[in-house]
């Protein structure tokens, strides 16, 4: 009769722990991060990655999660990104714009391929530490969140191409925004920045510069004209005169300015 017991504890034991796994598909889930051999091939270059598929729910991208290369979560209410985001070896983008964030998992750092990292609507003020951290970080996304300055960590990140602070309380550009060599595209539209310093012409590989509804009333005029790769430039709803703008799109034919 002993016997009979323990061989049921045991088969008991054994179904809960199926359950666990089957319940909560993270424990089966090991993140491999730095222990894994680096793939290059999985680092997908931005016109590729347009024609991935885009995983809206988590629940399908876990099914097969080696083929998932964009997750994009918008609108739910998380308050913190779910742990099983990790399983998602291959992933390149991750978007969780408005859903009530203000911290980010420490995995992050563990996700080699993750280039693309949107967070609009969120409630950040700062960048948590974990970001200065993924490896390959080129785009990030903060727009419609409550910074009133750029931190300086993350213009120490040279590897980073797209910056996107638009529609916060930002009142000024740092000096070291202008060292990032690789950047192409800055949006800070929506802001109260009021100066444009002349060290902008140092961004050469600049191809986009939003500056809309700031409190601009000058332009550094030369400067702008020297970035030979610009090709879109929004300067409205600034204070800066019409002729001198008017002015400017004369003398930049290559480059299409909104004002």
């Amino acid at each position: 009769m002993n016997f009979i017991i323990s061989n049921c504890k045991y088969s008991y034991f054994v179904l809960f722990l199926l359950f666990l796994i089957l319940v909560f598909p993270n424990l089966a889930c090991q993140r491999k991060g730095n222990c894994d051999v680096f793939d290059s091939t999985k680092l997908i270059s931005l016109d590729d990655l347009y024609s991935k598929k885009s995983y809206h729910f988590l629940d399908e991208a876990l099914i097969e999660p080696d083929s998932v290369y964009k997750l994009i979560l918008f609108g739910i209410n998380l308050g913190s990104l779910p742990e099983e985001i990790s399983c998602l070896k291959y992933l390149n983008t991750l978007e969780a714009s408005n859903c009530n964030l203000d911290t980010l998992p420490n995995y992050l750092d563990e996700m080699l391929y993750l280039q693309g990292l949107y967070l609009s609507g969120n409630e950040f003020a700062e960048i948590p530490d974990v970001v200065y951290h993924i490896p390959n970080l080129r785009r990030i996304r903060f727009d419609d969140n409550k910074f009133k300055t750029i931190p300086e960590n993350l213009l120490t990140m040279k590897s980073v191409e797209e910056l996107y602070f638009g529609e916060n309380e930002i009142s000024q550009i740092p000096e070291q925004l202008f060292d990032m060599e690789k950047v192409r595209i800055i949006e800070l539209g929506n802001n109260e920045i009021s100066e444009l310093k002349p060290d902008v012409s140092k961004l050469k590989n600049l191809e986009v510069l939003v500056l809309k509804n700031n409190q601009l009333n000058d332009i550094p005029f030369e400067e702008l004209l020297s970035l030979k790769n610009l090709r879109f430039l929004n300067l409205k709803g600034n204070k800066i005169p019409y002729q001198l703008l008017d002015s400017l799109r004369k003398s930049m034919p290559n480059t299409k300015l909104d004002y």
